[in-house]
């Protein structure tokens, strides 16, 4: 059976395993103190091309999402997001619970722009409302698309000039780089956000996000916000082993995401050659198509995805590549469906 239900179904890279197997009779200190996080952070830095940004190693893309929000804001503050945004309806109210309300803005896309937030932030010039204070947007998006670097640009001056912070979810952020669509790189990215990070669960990683904070005013007490949200794990030098053997190489982060592209793009290209219709245009390894109703059934006794949505008369599936798709994945499945 093909699979093709999401990009966290393996282990991880045979290197990351390597690397974890050759610390087994290490001893090291806990909480991201020790030797391995330090270099990891280093050599993070250095493919960023910014040694002032601190970074902490989170253990998934929820406790990161709701630490990259909850970082400089008060009772009061909202942050916007898109409404087909992740954190609208994938993590169980856990933005919510820290007190800090979601204004979601509709988009025919699934992207925010800066026209968008310019139309909706006059909704909130009273003392009636909360007091937008962040923008969230994520990097792939819901849709599997791929912001510009002038769209975040755009929104990254837009934020400036109204007192806002800019947090990018990064859970695909690999995705996003490894894409043709994409016109900026790694060391671009603490240039057009307050606060991101870099998405390992998705990027071939066992586990761990790499959180990554650019503006000083949220570096403060950042390890407190951490130890409190739970996201702080007592055995931190294991994700910084991972991140340390994956940034040790250059281009290894990416080198798992450009495989799961290029399968990516050949299966959309294979899928519209049988006269299957996208329902959002293929930018990364998420690819959204209308299955029509009477072929659901055989859809899925060949292969396992995701049905996001019913119509009338078809489905909209979700197929979704890793860096451990092959060819023969890809060619099996469009021969048989």
């Amino acid at each position: 059976m093909y699979f093709f239900v999401n990009d966290y179904n393996s282990i991880c890279y045979p290197e990351i395993l390597d690397s974890l197997k050759a610390c087994l009779d290490e001893k090291n200190i806990g909480y991201g103190f020790d030797r391995h996080s330090d270099n990891a952070r280093e050599l993070i830095r250095k493919a960023l091309d910014d040694e002032s940004c601190h970074i902490h190693f989170i253990p998934g893309g929820t406790p990161a999402n709701i630490l990259g929000v909850s970082a400089g804001m008060r009772a009061q503050d909202s942050v916007f997001a898109v409404n087909t945004g992740h954190i609208k309806g994938h993590e169980a109210g856990s933005i919510e619970a820290c007190g800090i309300k979601v204004e979601l803005i509709s988009s025919p896309t699934g992207k925010l722009s800066r026209s968008l937030l310019e139309k909706e932030i006059k909704n909130f010039d009273n003392e009636f409302t909360t007091k937008p204070k962040k923008v969230y947007i994520s990097n792939t998006t819901e849709l599997g698309e791929v912001y510009t670097k002038a769209e975040i640009m755009d929104i990254y001056d837009f934020c400036k000039e109204n007192d806002m912070y800019l947090f990018i979810d990064g859970a695909r952020m690999a995705a996003a780089l490894a894409s043709d669509k994409c016109d900026y790189g790694l060391n671009d990215l603490t240039k057009m956000c307050d606060i991101f990070y870099l998405g390992g669960t998705k990027a071939g990683f066992m586990f761990g996000e790499a959180l990554v904070i650019t503006n000083d005013d949220l570096k403060s007490d950042f390890l407190k916000l951490i130890k409190q949200k739970g996201a702080m794990l007592a055995k931190g030098f294991i994700s910084g082993i991972m991140w340390e053997r994956v940034f040790s190489e250059d281009d290894f982060y990416l080198k798992g995401s450009k495989i799961a592209y290029k399968q990516a793009k050949n299966l959309a290209t294979g899928l519209e050659k049988r006269g299957y219709n996208l329902a959002y245009p293929f930018e990364s390894n998420q690819i959204f198509v209308k299955v029509a109703s009477k072929d659901l059934s055989h859809w899925k006794e060949i292969s396992q995805f995701e049905i996001m949505e019913e119509k009338d008369s078809y489905y909209i599936v979700r197929l979704v590549t890793t860096f451990r798709t092959s060819d023969a994945d890809v060619e099996g499945f469009l021969n048989e469906i």
